[in-house]
């Protein structure tokens, strides 16, 4: 598995816009060129068209590729913090997260995951769940694993911490997730 930085994507993405860009410019000129050129240009720019459709198809493929921004969602419970996320495909970064928390990662009952259900409508799922959580801790490690990370305490406080430039986000906002099922609090019902 490889891992790259937030700033390696980006300019994966820029070369990948970039690519696409100068193959679309080959393929204009190769067109307008080929009435007008001799017989041994014709194989030339064909082979330049050749090689501009491959790297179009190839910058499209990895440009679709790129992960998307990862969001975290700590809803802060009386003892208890939930962890749910919309980067289900990155599982290694729950199970780093379950090895640093191990004696205070609990199972999810029935009754917990039929409560936190209308999060997946909004694309968040529900994934671990932390018996007495050092907030500080938890929040730390989010940021340093996932681009946005949300946080809601009791008293229905928003936090957004966007670590998508840095891993160490100096302010948060008040700012919460698109979910439009939010029942507005988090208190046991």
């Amino acid at each position: 598995m490889v891992l790259h930085t937030r700033t390696e994507v980006g300019r994966n993405r820029l070369v990948f816009i970039l690519t696409i860009i100068l193959s679309i410019a080959s393929l204009i000129t190769v067109i307008s060129q080929y009435s007008q050129s001799s017989d041994n240009m014709h194989a030339l720019l064909l082979v330049l068209a050749g090689i501009a459709i491959l790297a179009l198809a190839i910058s499209l493929i990895q440009l679709y590729g790129i992960p998307r921004r990862s969001s975290v969602l700590l809803v802060q419970q009386s003892e208890d913090m939930i962890v749910a996320t919309n980067a289900t495909h990155e599982g290694f970064k729950f199970r780093f997260l379950r090895d640093v928390m191990s004696e205070n990662i609990i199972n999810f009952s029935d009754a917990d995951r039929a409560r936190w259900k209308f999060l997946e409508e909004d694309g968040y799922f529900p994934a671990l769940c932390i018996r007495n959580p050092k907030k500080l801790l938890i929040l730390r490690l989010c940021t340093m694993m996932f681009d946005d990370v949300y946080f809601i305490d009791g008293t229905n406080r928003w936090e957004h911490h966007n670590s998508s430039n840095t891993s160490e986000p100096t302010f948060s906002t008040p700012e919460k997730p698109q979910i439009r099922e939010w029942k507005g609090t988090v208190s046991h019902s």
